[in-house]
């Protein structure tokens, strides 16, 4: 019997990465019957592991689509299901009722997958319910691998995680997904034919770590920053030149243009609730709902506070941008939209070029932040950045129980007389922060670092581009 999987996709490109995710859905495929919830962000690549993962299989795909009603759905779903498993005539499935009732009792190995899962509680709220009552009674005597995917983190919190939830503890895994770390990106890309380093990392700076806009590079040729820019998103025809409204529009409706607002205001440097407010012009009170769409719903921005706060007690709290192109989007093109809807496509590309190292730094500094992270996880509890109400900011702040790390993070090449100024100017912020454990080492990250070795020879941790590309430091005195 072949099965058909339902997905289609146009643009290919190798699956990279994900080896732990798919262990641990062929280890709940070889003892289905199983339940696996499979969430993240938009564009992350939650559709491309499940039809990886399905290559080969017995598998059904069905999307639910918010644009349609139920009895739609319905129909839509029992035609595939029907040609797929080459169903007789008279076996009805074109209800929620039938349909699920089919399904659960099919008597073969079967995986059925519902993408945007979440959206039922708009469309059709009782259909999970269904869902629930199916899997308590037949569930454990089917012979089905359920996956349901969805983008919507807050939604599938509310129908699997919370305590009254539908589905709570109907799953047996919950499993989300993270964008791809700078590292995988930047090997991605050379296996993409972008060879120079240097293009490699303005690349990564624009995308960050979404590999649905990998598979673009791939298929238009881009090799740098500046034929990214050309074709993917300053022509008449670029696949990527609506992207932002496309993505507010669907998920938001008439109100689009108020997330727009608030995206471009942080673009523009508005961190706090009242900065943002004030630019958007509407009562602070009046955001939360919409910066929980734009954290849970969609994970564009995030919620940060300093690494020596509190959670839920801090009030130094601000929102940064989680996804670099949408940072990119909001700085540069929705704000010079009529620019951009006149074709003077000239004009906001000399800008890009012309501003592009002083507004990639703020994702220079994330992306390397991301990297040292990862190595110094083993000595350090807690790492992140600190700020004050004054202004003082450190851009790496560790701390760990032998005492903490403080570095500053460049996104330049700089002099030996450079690297030293920001070190002293470092260490004057180091008394400003509060409960610091001590001793405190002081640190500095760039591009690249003239007489580096001579700064590891009097105690400094350093690290360049190379350096943080790799996990061992090129400085023989740091490798650890």
């Amino acid at each position: 019997m072949i099965i058909s999987i339902i997905i289609i996709n146009i643009i290919i490109m190798k699956f990279y990465g994900r080896e732990q995710e798919l262990q641990l859905m062929e280890h709940l495929y070889a003892r289905a019957p199983s339940f696996l919830v499979v969430t993240g962000r938009r564009r992350i690549g939650k559709t491309e592991l499940i039809k990886e993962f399905c290559r080969g299989k017995p598998a059904l795909y069905f999307y639910v689509d918010a644009n349609k009603s139920i009895e739609a759905l319905m129909e839509e779903f029992g035609g595939l299901m029907a040609e797929a498993l080459d169903l007789p005539g008279y076996i009805r499935t074109d209800t929620p009722e039938t349909f699920l009732e089919f399904l659960f009792s099919y008597d073969q190995p079967l995986i059925v997958v519902f993408d945007e899962f979440q959206r039922f509680l708009k469309l059709h709220p009782s259909f999970i319910s269904q869902m629930q009552r199916f899997w308590d009674l037949s569930g454990r005597d089917s012979h089905l691998f359920i996956i349901v995917s969805g983008s919507s983190v807050g939604m599938i919190r509310e129908i699997f995680l919370e305590s009254d939830a539908p589905l709570f503890r109907r799953a047996d895994n919950i499993l989300t997904l993270r964008p791809f770390g700078p590292r995988e990106c930047l090997t991605i890309l050379g296996d993409l034919g972008v060879q120079d380093p240097a293009d490699r990392l303005d690349l990564y700076l624009l995308f960050g770590g979404t590999i649905y806009y990998y598979t673009f590079i791939e298929k238009y040729g881009c090799t740098d920053l500046e034929t990214a820019l050309d074709r993917l998103i300053l022509n008449d025809l670029a696949p990527l030149r609506r992207e932002m409204s496309d993505v507010m529009i669907e998920e938001f409706g008439r109100e689009h243009s108020t997330y727009y607002e608030i995206l471009a205001a942080i673009a523009e440097g508005k961190r706090t609730q009242k900065e943002i407010a004030d630019l958007v012009r509407l009562p602070a009170t009046s955001l939360p709902p919409y910066f929980r769409d734009l954290t849970d719903l969609l994970g564009i921005i995030e919620y940060r506070i300093p690494v020596t706060g509190r959670k839920g007690r801090s009030k130094m709290g601000r929102y940064v941008f989680a996804d670099n192109f949408f940072r990119f989007y909001a700085h540069y093109i929705y704000r010079n939209m009529s620019l951009y809807e006149r074709g003077r496509f000239d004009l906001l590309k000399a800008r890009i070029l012309r501003e592009w190292k002083g507004f990639s730094g703020q994702a220079f500094e994330e992306m390397a932040r991301d990297l040292l992270a990862r190595d110094l996880g083993e000595d350090y509890e807690e790492i992140g950045s600190w700020w004050n109400r004054r202004g003082d900011e450190i851009d790496l702040l560790a701390l760990g129980p032998a005492g903490s790390l403080a570095v500053g993070i460049k996104n330049r090449d700089l002099t030996l007389i450079e690297a030293r100024e920001i070190l002293t100017d470092l260490e004057g912020k180091i008394p400003l922060v509060k409960g610091l454990r001590w001793p405190v080492t002081t640190g500095i990250a760039a591009r690249t670092i003239d007489g580096a070795e001579a700064l590891v020879a009097e105690g400094f941790y350093v690290r360049d581009l190379e350096g943080l590309w790799v996990r061992s430091s090129p400085y023989p005195e740091q490798n650890r």
